[in-house]
């Protein structure tokens, strides 16, 4: 597969060439939704941990305040970047503080978001189908490898260590999880609540992406098995609680955990969030890329705006030597399920994961299910009704309006429950977090939505949803997920590096949400190449550079085709392709350099 691996980085500029350009996606990527205003990162001329950094550090708040600048320190770096993030009170200050001869660039401070897609609840081992087909099972069985002795850094909301399938447990002899705090506090958020409350545990009861992240890397249960359970963990948590404010972290945040992921000494490091800049010399980029030159390797998500096109991928991932992920959907869709009971016959379906986490579509009670017209007449729910739905659930149509209108809408008319049906084929991803919102919210397929008032036209329809699950096959099973994001890069370097299951994955979800639940996005991908990573490393005893592991993983994937076609999708949305453990860990030879980019010249 090297051979096919190192021929697909060669199409990347002929088939870049063809491909129609969308500026939206720049747009997206570094747009104001992204910057948090009065907030920048001053970046010194030397490199960090130098004693000529630290006296740049001494210099500029020397020469910061000759010049008469009011600043607020936010956080000082010397490990990963040599610098500072400040707050301005008067933005106009920057220009003065960029002229000063301590200062090599100034960087406006961005904010992450986690990178989930499209959740779809469910308790059912559907993790072992992507096993089946990326070569883990056999490294399992034939090879007995599971990670002991490596060490895995996730950088994420925290984790729920107490869920059985993670050990339950926190820093005790024995347990995976022995590095790790919490950068922020429940209450923290980039915009709303800006300041953290930092502490020693980074336990996550109200969100649930790091554990869901942490249980596909090395979960060991009878519902989940993760690429490699015998991992030890550190857990660095950088997000607050949903419901904050706008749910992200800011730059200098996340650059305080890679430092203590760095100082931890982890031997890879797990990151499944992104946004903001799409440059490979943004602060982050730049501290990931000197986590690669000490020996750690960096894993990341590549981003979830596919819809944007080309150049959509974002940081931290696209830093220099950083294995960017994509993701391929999994072979299997395994969800809780609602049962309908009608006059003409009964069907079950599958059904997204809420649109909020605290409110579950659970109904033992069968609860009857209508398809009324709104106010203005229509059944897309976005104007209030003039009927009362008192204990019902409503069928709605997707379109026009936020999932979040909808709920509302049903809500004040008294319904206890929306199922909102898709306009695409797909199931994916409703957000109906609110403080007016109370009642649950999922989204099911369009064929689904169509079945449903297929029934009704006979007559009552009633809805129960508990804990029995389904399983239906994926008809887009190995295919790149339509989210998944596009390169190159700005400076036209090939992006992502390779792909991995992403698409409907299960896996470990907080005690207090569920237990269990299956996540689909980049962010799951990223954790399934970091688990690939720690069995590369301990079947070489970790006798093997950071390069030749990130070689091992791209020249052994396996491209695919486009699923309209039978021709290989282009490089720019699968990179090398869907990465194969199996076949890394058999491979005799690497094939250097394992990509060749648009800007090699």
């Amino acid at each position: 597969m090297a051979y096919t691996a190192f021929l697909v980085g060669i199409l990347a500029s002929a088939l870049a060439s063809a491909l129609p350009f969308q500026p939206s996606a720049l747009q997206n990527d570094i747009g104001t939704a992204e910057i948090l205003p009065g907030s920048y990162f001053i970046e010194f001329h030397s490199e960090p941990a130098t004693r000529a950094g630290e006296r740049e550090h001494a210099e500029f708040f020397q020469q910061a305040k000759a010049a008469g600048v009011g600043m607020y320190t936010r956080n000082t770096f010397n490990r990963l970047f040599n610098g500072v993030a400040i707050d301005l009170p008067n933005t106009r200050h920057l220009e003065q503080l960029a002229e000063l001869p301590a200062v090599k660039r100034t960087w406006p401070m961005q904010m992450r978001t986690r990178s989930v897609a499209i959740p779809s609840s469910n308790v059912s081992p559907n993790l072992m189908f992507a096993h089946q087909h990326t070569g883990v099972e056999r490294a399992h069985a034939e090879l007995g490898l599971d990670g002991t002795g490596i060490k895995v850094g996730v950088i994420d909301t925290g984790v729920d260590y107490m869920h059985p399938d993670l050990g339950g447990c926190w820093k005790t002899p024995g347990c995976p999880f022995q590095y790790g705090s919490d950068f922020v506090g429940n209450g923290y958020d980039s915009v709303a609540t800006p300041h953290p409350e930092p502490g020693p545990d980074p336990r996550d009861t109200c969100d649930g992406h790091g554990t869901h992240v942490t249980g596909i890397i090395a979960a060991k249960g009878l519902k989940v098995r993760g690429v490699a359970p015998g991992v030890t963990l550190g857990a660095y948590r950088i997000f607050g609680c949903p419901g904050n404010g706008t749910g992200q972290a800011a730059d200098d945040v996340i650059l305080k955990a890679l430092e203590a992921a760095h100082a931890d000494r982890m031997d890879v490091i797990n990151m499944s969030f992104g946004g903001g800049s799409g440059w490979s010399e943004d602060p982050l980029s730049v501290a990931a890329e000197r986590l690669v030159r000490d020996g750690i390797v960096m894993v990341a998500s590549t981003g979830n705006d596919g819809a944007n096109g080309l150049y959509s991928s974002g940081s931290p991932g696209l830093g220099v030597g950083v294995i960017n992920v994509a993701s391929f959907e999994n072979w299997k869709i395994t969800s809780l399920s609602i049962d309908l009971v009608g006059s003409h016959k009964n069907i079950s379906i599958v059904h997204s994961s809420p649109g909020n986490s605290k409110f579950r579509f659970i109904f033992e009670t069968p609860a009857e299910v209508v398809a009324p017209t709104d106010s203005a007449g229509s059944i897309e729910g976005c104007a209030p009704y003039d009927t009362d739905h008192t204990g019902q659930i409503l069928l709605i149509k997707r379109g026009n309006c936020t999932f979040v209108d909808k709920a509302e809408r049903a809500q004040e008319a008294g319904a206890i429950g929306v199922m909102v049906y898709n306009n695409e084929p797909d199931l994916m991803s409703p957000t109906s977090v609110s403080p007016n919102v109370t009642i649950s919210l999922v989204v099911i397929k369009a064929d689904d939505g169509q079945a449903i008032l297929s029934e009704l036209n006979y007559g009552k329809v009633t809805a129960s949803a508990t804990n029995h699950t389904m399983s239906v096959d994926n008809p887009a099973g190995g295919q790149i997920s339509q989210f998944s994001s596009w390169g190159p890069d700005p400076e036209l370097r090939l992006a992502p590096a390779v792909g991995a299951p992403g698409g409907n994955i299960f896996s470990t979800f907080p005690l207090a949400l569920g237990s269990y639940t299956s996540l689909s996005g980049t962010s799951m991908a990223s954790p399934y190449v970091t688990g690939m990573v720690a069995l590369i490393l301990q079947a070489r005893s970790k006798n093997i550079s950071v390069e030749e592991v990130r070689q091992l993983i791209l020249e052994s994937a396996h491209p695919i085709p486009d699923r309209n076609n039978t021709e290989l999708l282009s490089p720019l949305r699968q990179g090398s392709g869907m990465a194969n453990i199996w076949d890394s860990l058999a491979s005799q030879a690497t094939v250097e350099p394992s990509q060749l980019s648009l800007n090699y010249t």
